[in-house]
């Protein structure tokens, strides 16, 4: 093996694991604005009064168009987390 060989060699390499850090920050980005899960918002920017908030640990899933009161009750995190309708948000206790 040349000199020349291994410069070649360690080209292809690093052009490789460039390419590679590329895809991988590509793929973060479509992952993270794909909208996986219900949108999250902090109850303070939904005007939640405090008295509509899940207790600790629980959560809610909270329609922005609707009055307080006609909001559905605080449930389980894990399982309200795959029930939010569009137009819904997820409010976590």
């Amino acid at each position: 093996m040349t000199k020349f060989d291994g410069t070649l060699t360690r080209l292809n390499t690093l052009n490789t694991l460039a390419a590679a850090m590329v895809l991988l920050q590509a793929l973060a980005g479509c992952a993270a604005g794909a909208g996986i899960g219900p949108p999250y918002h902090p109850a303070a920017a939904l005007s939640v009064p405090p008295g509509h908030l899940p207790p600790p640990g629980s959560c809610r899933i909270w329609f922005p168009d609707r009055p307080p009161g006609h909001q559905p009750p605080p449930g389980s995190c894990t399982q309200l987390y795959w029930q939010v309708p569009p137009g819904a948000v997820l409010i976590h206790g």
